[in-house]
């Protein structure tokens, strides 16, 4: 698994025609599978009257919440295309629904799963990529006295704050660690504040990685 992947920052649509039939990609983020049928609904009766509407969906940092459908096209040549589009460029969190409308010419099997490989890569070509990563929250409490050790860890670490709350003796920050940091960082911040910090781990969250 990537600690870090690439995904869709904002929804986009992109339209090719092929032999008199037009397929439009429309090419949406998401997080979770709800949302993607969600999502896929709202496209069907957007364009109630199409032929088709075949999609192919990725979800979560193992890439392995996979999903797609033909939708009536012959086997083979519609979702599972699609889903090339989207390992060719190595996404996750991400949703493509191709919509056909039919033209009167007939692609053939060759034809047809070029046409939605085609449409969906010139859909996910007009997206905005952000990264993203599957993080733990850690927690790290310590005397005010100690804030200078613990900024001096995150600083030349570079890791990133959460959030910060107070106590009436103490700080407690809260940091977005990558699974691979986790131990060698517990340590940096016992070795600087010579024990005094507190350190608990929490949830494990998607969050955007810049």
């Amino acid at each position: 698994m990537d600690e870090v992947y690439s995904s869709v920052l904002t929804e986009t649509s992109a339209q090719i025609k092929v032999e008199g039939s037009r397929f439009i990609a429309d090419v949406f983020p998401a997080t979770d599978e709800e949302s993607a049928k969600t999502i896929l609904e709202s496209v069907r009766k957007k364009y109630y009257d199409a032929t088709h509407h075949c999609y192919a969906y990725v979800i979560g940092a193992e890439k392995k919440n996979v999903r797609y459908s033909d939708d009536g096209e012959p086997s083979g040549t519609a979702g599972i295309k699609i889903h090339s589009a989207i390992q060719a460029k190595n996404l996750s969190d991400i949703l493509v629904v191709v919509t056909r409308y039919f033209g009167g010419t007939k692609l053939g099997v060759g034809g047809l799963g070029r046409a939605y490989f085609e449409s969906a890569e010139n859909g996910i070509a007009h997206i905005k990529i952000v990264s993203k990563a599957l993080v733990k929250e850690l927690h790290v409490a310590f005397p005010f006295s100690e804030t200078n050790p613990v900024m001096n860890v995150i600083n030349s670490q570079k890791l990133k704050i959460a959030r910060t709350d107070y106590t009436a003796d103490r700080s407690i920050i809260t940091l977005h660690i990558l699974p691979s940091q986790l131990v060698p960082v517990q340590l940096l911040f016992t070795n600087a504040t010579r024990g005094l910090a507190e350190i608990s781990s929490g949830n494990s969250i998607t969050v955007v990685w810049q």
